[in-house]
């Protein structure tokens, strides 16, 4: 009988183990998220999602040379995604230049949460979600204070979280690190 039961206790104990091992191991394929430590990373920058400031509405002019004595411009955030990319969310920074203030900050109406500031970190939630393959997140309007020579203006990770991201509108709402693009007032020849 004695035996009889460690065999069974031996068999339970085996397959715990088969089964514990086989359901705790999932394969990572490449760019999905990993968990370390209670610590999400994401393991790979998605070239096709991209965070770019522009001089004009379309997203086509990164360069911009001032008139003399022009004391105002527009700076235009858009994010470039695939078509069938629906984006959920953004996390981004903006960094300016020594020269500038930011007088104004038109936004999407469909923004339903903001989270953080401009310079430090924003988060924002946008409902319903918006698909590529440009979109228009933020139009900033800056006023001239001060002399403007090669003045960059960048798109950076926040300060917080490190994070330059977009949510993708699907189950569980996964996290795409994305590419960024600069602007340049004033550029040097």
């Amino acid at each position: 009988m004695k035996k009889v039961v460690f065999r069974i206790f031996i068999v339970t104990v085996l397959a715990v183990s088969f089964l514990s091992a086989s359901c705790s191991k999932k394969e990572e394929q490449p760019g999905t998220q990993k968990e370390t430590g209670g610590e999400e990373v994401i393991s790979y920058i998605n070239e096709d999602v991209s965070y770019g400031l522009y001089f004009d509405e379309k997203g086509t002019q990164r360069t911009l040379t001032l008139a003399p004595g022009q004391k105002q411009f527009d700076l235009f955030m858009i994010l470039t995604c695939p078509e069938y990319m629906e984006i959920a969310a953004v996390e981004w920074r903006l960094v300016t230049p020594d020269g500038v203030a930011l007088v104004n900050d038109k936004y999407r109406m469909d923004r339903v949460l903001s989270m953080g500031t401009i310079d430090r970190g924003q988060s924002e939630r946008i409902a319903p979600c918006v698909a590529g393959p440009q979109i228009l997140l933020h139009t900033f309007t800056f006023a001239v204070t001060g002399e403007l020579e090669n003045a960059v203006f960048s798109v950076m990770p926040s300060m917080d979280n490190e994070n330059l991201v977009v949510s993708e509108c699907t189950e569980g709402f996964p996290i795409v690190r994305a590419a960024a693009y600069k602007a340049v007032v004033n550029p040097a020849e």
